[in-house]
């Protein structure tokens, strides 16, 4: 009988114990607690710059798909814009991609899910391409030469991308208008320009961002506590069949009244609209190549000057300055200033850009 009671007592014992267990294991937050139960799996933000912060804070803290909830201030109505503007605004997260936001009737939480571009890439094949964005980063950074400026670092910058870039016509997959396409391929579009250059500048300490309006992406930077336009794409050769080493510099460190003539600088979706009013670092305007007129002895002695680069781009402040100068070469009338100069004119070959104002001039080495 003490048996029967012993056991019986060690039954009734196990049951609530697996009672408590299951009862445990399959809590439900009562109707009361459910919001609250529901911000203890959640972040809290307070604002647009909290919730921007608090995304771009997921999106790279190592992991390449998941899930962001939120509360407060996100929304389903901001939860789209917000993320894919962190993603654009950070070129790392070149391979992210939102392709969800979920909400629930019973509690304010947010979800917003993220995973890879190409969701068919696992985690590793991800952080590859993240690797050899990097390295492909740091060897144009520790290429830059010693003593250098700062505009001078940037101009290497911007002529390292360019050169080393063609413009894709077309997307061969979801990688060709990003910072991989254009560091690591070679073929890209705007958007890849754009943030190759901000990737770079960004590691190197430089006040960068992308700007954007109609589809069409390009770049501010900040130096010497004012701002300036870049358009890497539009001082690109554009195409893989074009001449080689003819890129231009028409759209860099450039001003706001001259860079607004094809650009819509309005403020559109960005987040910021630098204002850039500063002319003097334009890159004619430092190099001396930025003229009012034909001055052959002046032109020639640039040209002495630049006799070891591969081109010296030449830009007239109006169109009557750039066709006296057109006519002006066309004519020889710098001829006798060459010879002074010890120029051999066979050395000169003249591209003329009637819709800039500008004569390159391609400067042969291999007869040197």
């Amino acid at each position: 009988m003490k048996i029967i009671k012993r056991l019986f007592l060690i039954l009734t014992f196990t049951f609530l114990l697996c009672s408590c267990e299951y009862d445990d294991y399959n809590y439900t937050p009562t109707s009361e607690n459910k919001i609250e139960y529901a911000h203890t799996k959640a972040e809290y933000v307070s604002d647009e710059e909290a919730m921007y912060q608090a995304i771009y804070k997921h999106l790279t803290d190592g992991s390449y798909s998941g899930e962001i909830r939120l509360y407060g201030y996100a929304s389903t109505d901001n939860a789209f814009s917000m993320s894919n503007m962190v993603i654009s605004e950070h070129p790392e997260l070149f391979w992210a991609a939102v392709h969800a936001v979920s909400s629930s009737p019973e509690h304010d939480v947010i979800g917003i899910n993220y995973h890879c571009r190409d969701f068919t890439m696992n985690d590793g094949s991800v952080g590859e391409m993240c690797a050899k964005v990097s390295e492909e980063a740091d060897r144009i950074i520790n290429s830059i030469p010693d003593g250098s400026s700062d505009w001078e670092k940037i101009l290497f910058v911007h002529d390292e991308i360019v050169k080393n870039t063609w413009y894709q016509n077309g997307d061969s997959d979801k990688f060709t208008d990003t910072i991989y396409g254009c560091l690591v391929r070679g073929k890209t579009q705007s958007n890849g320009y754009a943030q190759a250059f901000k990737y770079i500048m960004d590691r190197m300490g430089y006040e960068c961002g992308i700007f954007s309006n109609e589809g069409y992406y390009w770049n501010y930077i900040r130096l010497d506590g004012k701002y300036y336009w870049l358009d890497l794409l539009r001082d690109d050769p554009i195409f893989e069949t074009d001449v080689p080493y003819n890129y231009t510099h028409l759209y860099f460190m450039c001003d706001a009244e001259h860079f607004s003539e094809d650009h819509d600088i309005s403020r559109g979706n960005n987040r910021f609209a630098p204002k850039c009013d500063d002319f003097s670092k334009y890159y004619y305007v430092v190099r001396g190549s930025y003229l009012s007129g034909f001055d052959a002895d002046a032109i020639a002695k640039l040209i002495k000057k630049n006799i070891n680069a591969d081109q010296l781009e030449l830009k007239f402040d109006s169109k009557d300055a750039y066709n006296d100068a057109v006519n002006g070469f066309n004519e020889g009338k710098i001829v006798r200033n060459f010879i002074k100069e010890d120029i051999h004119p066979e050395r000169i070959k003249l591209c003329y850009i009637d819709e800039w104002n500008v004569i390159k001039l391609l400067i042969d080495q291999s007869s040197e």
